[in-house]
């Protein structure tokens, strides 16, 4: 039977939406702090960070409702991880970097840009293990390493309760060097991490819409 020709190349449909809607949101928080004038306008990265991990977060469940053939299948496993580079690794390293540009101290900011770059080298090799897994077809119930998306809840989550507090507040920059450390490590680490199903999307969501409430009360 004859292919039929396609316009354009690629995969479109239902599957991939969130996925796309992500990325934006995702670069939309890196516009933001590329022209950060006012402390107000990190709630709204940590805003873009939260909505881009809950459509990573959402988008295997729906795509797993759609009917899809092979290519479709393969298709969305490169976009998700392509996607998942700009919104879970460029993304929140800008953010520490910017951080880490703030900051008065030279040896801070030196020790900031050694963990962006460990934090960026873990996140792709935790995305590039994923895919060699996907490909491989291999069906578990667990992840092998925490999955990068986590980054999108754990930031937000840490700088709403550091901004209550002022002594952690001056230090934020020290806290999130840890914390990048701290993940990256995880993303690499032979650990078995749970797949979210049923309770856990709950959760989740749950946590973000009040993530969400607390920035900007």
């Amino acid at each position: 039977m004859k292919r039929e020709k396609k316009l354009f190349i690629g995969c479109f449909n239902k599957s991939v939406i969130l996925t796309y809607i992500g990325v934006i949101f995702a670069l939309a928080g890196i516009f933001i702090l590329i022209d950060l004038q006012e402390a107000e306008q990190m709630n709204l990265v940590m805003f873009c960070l939260i909505i881009s991990g809950l459509c990573d977060l959402f988008d295997g469940f729906i795509a797993r409702k759609c009917n899809r053939n092979e290519t479709q299948k393969a298709f969305g496993v490169q976009i998700d991880t392509l996607c998942d580079i700009i919104s879970f690794v460029i993304f929140p390293s800008i953010l520490l970097y910017k951080m880490a540009f703030q900051h008065h101290s030279q040896m801070v900011f030196t020790v900031s840009i050694v963990m962006i770059i460990l934090y960026v080298l873990c996140g792709i090799t935790r995305l590039a293990w994923f895919n060699i897994l996907a490909n491989a077809g291999s069906k578990t119930t667990y992840y092998q390493g925490v999955p990068v998306t986590y980054i999108s809840f754990v930031v937000p989550v840490f700088y709403v309760g550091i901004q209550r507090i002022p002594f952690l507040m001056r230090n934020i920059n020290d806290i999130f060097v840890i914390l990048y450390g701290v993940m990256g490590f995880l993303f690499v680490a032979n650990l078995k991490i749970k797949k979210p199903s049923g309770k856990w999307y709950v959760f989740f969501s749950v946590a973000a819409i009040v993530t969400v409430v607390l920035l900007f009360i």
